[in-house]
Order: C-alpha cells, then sequence, then structure tokens
C-alpha cells in the first residue's frame, strides 16, 4: 500500500494520482493543480473593493490563519517562505496561497535584501 505524499493518507491502488513523479490522494493531487498568481492587479483591484464594500480594515475579514501570518511578519519585521513553513508545518505552495490574499488585500509585500526575499507588511 501506498502513501500520499502530501497529508499520508493509505491509498488503494485505485486512488492513486501521480502528480510530477509523487504520489497524491485525490484531494492533494487537486491541490498540486491549483496555481496561485502572487502578483495580480485584477486580482488587488478585487480585493480592495470587496474589502472597501465590507467595511474593512487592517486584517479585518482575513482567515485566523492569515491574521497569525500578519502578526508574525509584524513580530519578526518580516519573514522568509522557508520560516512560514517551519513554523506553521505548512507546504511552501499553502504558505503562497496564505500570502497571496495579504498581498492582494495590500497588506503585505515581498522585499529583496541581501540575504534573501521576506515578507513584509505594506507599509515597510
Amino acid at each position: 500500500m501506498q502513501k500520499c505524499f502530501s497529508c499520508g493518507t493509505e491509498l488503494e491502488d485505485d486512488d492513486i494520482y501521480e502528480v510530477k513523479g509523487k504520489i497524491f490522494c485525490d484531494d492533494c493531487a487537486l491541490g498540486q493543480h491549483k496555481l496561485v498568481q502572487t502578483c495580480d492587479p485584477s486580482a488587488v483591484h478585487s480585493a480592495k473593493l470587496d474589502r472597501q464594500r465590507s467595511g474593512h480594515t487592517g486584517t479585518q475579514g482575513l482567515t485566523p490563519r492569515q491574521k497569525e501570518f500578519y502578526e508574525y511578519i509584524v513580530a519578526n519585521n518580516g519573514v522568509t517562505v522557508p520560516q512560514f513553513v517551519e513554523k506553521f508545518g505548512l507546504t511552501p505552495e499553502e504558505v503562497s496561497a496564505e500570502l497571496s490574499v495579504l498581498r492582494h488585500s495590500e497588506l503585505g509585500k515581498g522585499q529583496k535584501r541581501a540575504d534573501g526575499v521576506y515578507f513584509v507588511t505594506w507599509e515597510s
């Protein structure tokens, strides 16, 4: 019996999906095909309008995890994707999806530093 590369679920032969040479369950295989666009002007425009209409400011309207991400960024004056992965136990793709929401909401952005790329608050 094989296990899903992502979640570790044991899989029957007819439940195996191979993506990029790795074995996944149905749900995790589907997640491998999601494309998160981090730099998407139309998504930024849409998110800004949605937040305005909802009356959201700051971290209002974010999920608990997105709020945790934002607070972690503030507390550390910038965070790298590997640091998010280690802290939250997520894949880089999952981290990127959460950070995209912060980018689109103009709460965070990437910042190049001498030792790598950091995700910082929008005001930085």
